[in-house]
């Protein structure tokens, strides 16, 4: 086995000694961190030691890796940030940032099919603070809005007009005056004050979930319920596998979680403990 690999890393340097673009190399296991070079921008990439590999192909500006069902591939770079594309379903791909500049991009395939990715090195170096990755900025909690009160309108007050000698009629004369008993309103006049007070307070306000609510106890394959459903959504936030929120854990998000567990620094055990849920909301904030 390990004249294999020595004459399938041969090959390969042999090739890009030789400037071509790309090369493809069956069952590849890096032993060793190796370098590939590009052209276009005229970089170098590292691959790191123990990365497995089906096919790897080096266009001028890009490395196009296919990774196995359940390998592992790590590749980096000094000087330029790292983006990925083509990442399949339950496939877990982890960058980040690392003091001073270096650029890194894992890729851990799902334990039933490969992954084939290609990585492209931008323009510009990756920046970071000192101790670590680029942090991301907490979330800025919403603003409540203000509510709006519109003020009761007063009631119009009736308007009183009262004829001496009238009494209760509005027709006729006044017995007192003589003068038209039209428009008396003394004994007709019904005083009903009416007051609408129409009050409008519309509040909204957005939360931006920063922590998941994982629940106190060990999730495993087959456990249930609300924790369960607050892993779901946090599998299709940070990683964007679709998963169907029913609160049920079943082999297939183990299997991912144990990728995510592996290339996160954390004991691959599909178990979500304490160190686990510490690592997901960490990431979540």
């Amino acid at each position: 086995m390990t004249n294999k690999l020595k004459i399938g890393l041969l090959i390969v340097a042999l090739v890009l000694f030789a400037g071509v673009s790309s090369v493809e190399a069956a069952g590849i296991t890096y032993s060793a961190d190796s370098t590939i070079a590009l052209s276009s921008p005229a970089i170098n990439l590292t691959v790191a030691s123990g990365s497995t590999a089906t096919t790897l192909v080096v266009n001028a500006g890009t490395v196009v890796v296919t990774v196995p069902a359940s390998g592992t591939f790590t590749i980096s770079s000094a000087d330029r940030q790292l983006s990925f594309s083509g990442e399949t379903q339950f496939g877990v791909i982890t960058t980040t940032c690392t003091s001073p500049t270096v650029s890194k991009v894992i890729i851990t395939a799902p334990s039933g099919s490969a992954q084939t990715i290609t990585i492209t090195p931008g323009a510009v170096a990756c920046s970071v603070s000192s101790g670590g990755g680029t942090p991301t900025p907490p979330a800025t909690p919403a603003t409540p809005a203000t509510p709006t009160i519109t003020p009761a309108t007063p009631a119009t007050p009736a308007v009183v007009n009262v004829i001496p000698g009238c009494g209760n009629r509005n027709t006729g004369f006044s017995t007192a005056t003589g003068l038209s008993c039209a428009g008396n309103t003394v004994q007709t006049q019904t005083q009903t004050q009416t007051q609408t007070q129409t009050q409008t307070q519309t509040q909204t306000q957005t939360q931006t979930q920063t922590t998941y609510n994982l629940g106190t106890t060990t999730l495993k394959n087959g456990s249930k319920g609300e924790p369960v459903k607050e892993l779901q959504r946090f599998l299709n936030a940070k990683l964007n596998l679709g998963l169907v929120v029913d609160g049920k854990l079943g082999p297939k998000t183990i299997a991912v979680i144990k990728k995510w567990q592996k290339a996160n620094g954390l004991k691959a055990d599909g178990l979500i403990g304490p160190k686990t849920k510490a690592k997901i909301n960490a990431m979540a904030q």
